[in-house]
């Protein structure tokens, strides 16, 4: 099924729990607690587990990585314990952990219509086959058995459409887990979270609410979806060129919002991206998105369109350096260009630690000369999906829990979303990490030792990076490399060599001076030890080739190579 994983990085191994008594479940967090992204939660008990969400995330730096997914190895011990995945939306790091996963386990996937239809195309671009993996959809209203547990989507709004919080009927108690959720009255798709459902389920009793806690130090979310479509069509209709709206992909009520922009504003729709497509081919098949047959024109087409009717919608917007708005930027697109006189709209946030990369895009972007229009200038622009602090308090309040665990954040986020669940009366609180269990069983919490857990690297192309390999990585990456190959006979003496490459050390790449230092250094270290008994002599050499390039510029990764002559 699909491709093989190798073995997962691991970070923690701690005892092997036993299996939660009879009125008892354990959760265990095995990403997206501790950190924004790569969500992914387990509920345990003695007759079964069910996994909610299984997200990856972005790597911070670019060191040929590509994705990043949560280490799968606890639940692979327990394979023939995993009922199915249930999945709350459909952004990646909520379901772009399934290729990784679901080669090692044969499970089925609960979720609504959208995410499953974006979980086929992951899956098929990992070679699974249509029909390998039993899907099943699920909406909100509805109830569906998942081994011993009962599960039931609430509709809840965020920036995507179907966006689910879950109550989940377990051995001990009712556990609603909020997904990722706002409390927007008026989203572009009609569907706002259901309050009357969750207040309901609350007047039943609720054991445990887990709550996403990214928008806790946001103390009122501001604007909604619909303020930022009037933000977006003044701004189009004021401008006298190309309109370029940088955006994510996958949020489906703003691209609803900008097919009607488009109509009013006579512009045809150009999208730039590989995720801005999927995410329209998707919606559209399942009728989240009905435009008109004439209102797109491809990209290989835009330029014969007057540039005062072009409205293009361009992924890239956390400055990703391969993506379309990146490229556009460096003038490097192969089908369209920034202009001076264009507009530019940074409709989203900047997510944490990506800020210097999209400043950069944006600095090149006013070089182009176009009007550069964000949150900073235009704070109408963009709205979180996101709930803020007042949301957060406002779903604590309708579901009334007995316990509650924050997740969906860093430590600062969960331990910030704690407080605010004790000021509200909640007695039965835990802050807990990734890989570290809580048993709740009477609507009481018990933290347990951490089990296995951590973060798999996948670099472009597939192969798993181990932690060794991610050190070296990043070893290059700051200081370079140098190589050292020569030829020995076998008496140790001089045949061939020594050959010295560079590679990234500033001062030493092709100076035939600086190469030369290094070789001679090695050659007088070699004639020095030559005979010395219990040597590493290609250890010594390696210290003699780094100590002469420490005379010129610091420490490069230094390799040497030994290699016998042939008689």
């Amino acid at each position: 099924m699909g491709v093989a994983e190798t073995p997962a990085v691991v970070y923690a191994v701690g005892p092997v729990p036993p299996l939660p008594g009879p009125d008892t479940v354990r959760l265990v967090p095995l990403g997206g607690l501790g950190e924004i992204g790569m969500n992914c939660f387990a509920l345990e008990q003695a007759d079964g587990i069910l996994v909610v969400d299984c997200g990856m995330a972005f790597p911070h730096v670019d060191l040929g990585i590509d994705v990043i997914h949560p280490d799968f190895s606890w639940l692979v011990a327990r394979a023939e314990q995993v009922r199915g995945v249930f999945l709350t939306h459909g952004h990646e790091d909520h379901i772009g952990g399934l290729p990784y996963l679901l080669p090692r386990l044969d499970v089925p996937v609960w979720g609504p219509p959208h995410a499953l239809g974006l979980v086929r195309r992951r899956l098929a671009e990992h070679d699974f086959r249509p029909g390998e993996v039993p899907f099943h959809v699920a909406v909100a209203g509805e109830r569906y058995q998942v081994g011993p547990f009962e599960v039931e989507p609430v509709r809840v709004a965020h920036s995507i459409v179907e966006a689910s919080a879950l109550r989940i009927s377990t051995a001990a108690g009712t556990i609603v887990h909020s997904g990722d959720f706002n409390f927007d009255p008026d989203p572009p798709d009609g569907e706002p979270t259901d309050e009357a459902r969750l207040r309901a389920i609350g007047d039943a009793g609720v054991d445990l609410l887990l709550s996403d806690s990214t928008g806790i130090d946001v103390p009122e979310r501001a604007g909604s979806e619909k303020g930022v479509a009037e933000a977006l069509e003044a701004l189009v209709e004021r401008a006298e060129h190309c309109v370029f709206i940088v955006m994510f992909a996958s949020n489906i009520q703003r691209l609803m919002m900008l097919g009607g922009i488009a109509q009013r504003s006579g512009r045809k729709l150009c999208l730039l991206g590989r995720s801005l497509n999927t995410q329209v081919e998707v919606a559209t098949a399942i009728g989240r998105l009905a435009w008109p047959s004439d209102l797109r024109v491809a990209p290989e087409q835009a330029r014969s369109v007057p540039r005062e009717q072009l409205l293009v919608l361009a992924g890239g917007s956390q400055g990703e350096p391969n993506s379309a708005m990146a490229r556009l930027a460096q003038g490097a697109h192969q089908h369209m260009s920034v202009e001076a006189g264009d507009t530019v709209v940074m409709s989203s946030r900047i997510i944490p630690g990506n800020d210097r990369a999209v400043f950069d895009m944006m600095s090149d972007l006013i070089r182009l000369g176009a009007s550069v229009h964000s949150r900073v200038s235009d704070p109408g622009v963009h709205t979180s999906g996101h709930g803020g602090r007042s949301e957060q308090q406002r779903m604590l309040e309708l579901v009334r829990p007995r316990a509650f665990v924050p997740v969906h954040g860093t430590l600062h986020h969960l331990t910030r979303h704690a407080e605010l669940a004790r000021s509200l009366g909640v007695k039965q609180v835990a802050v807990i990490e990734n890989g570290t269990p809580v048993l709740l069983s009477e609507a009481r919490l018990h933290v347990e030792e951490p089990v296995s857990h951590g973060r798999v690297a996948v670099a472009h192309g597939g192969a798993r990076l181990t932690d060794e390999a991610f050190r070296r990585r990043a070893e290059l990456a700051r200081t370079g490399a140098v190589n050292v190959a020569l030829a020995l006979d076998d008496a140790l003496s001089l045949v061939a060599g020594p050959s010295v490459r560079a590679r990234g050390v500033p001062g030493v790449d092709d100076d035939p001076a600086a190469l030369a230092a290094i070789a001679s250094e090695v050659i007088r270290t070699l004639d020095r030890v030559r005979g010395w008994q219990g040597l590493d002599l290609e250890d010594e050499l390696r210290r003699a080739a780094r100590r002469a390039v420490h005379d010129l510029v610091g420490f490069p990764v230094v390799e040497v190579q030994l290699m016998a002559a042939v008689s």
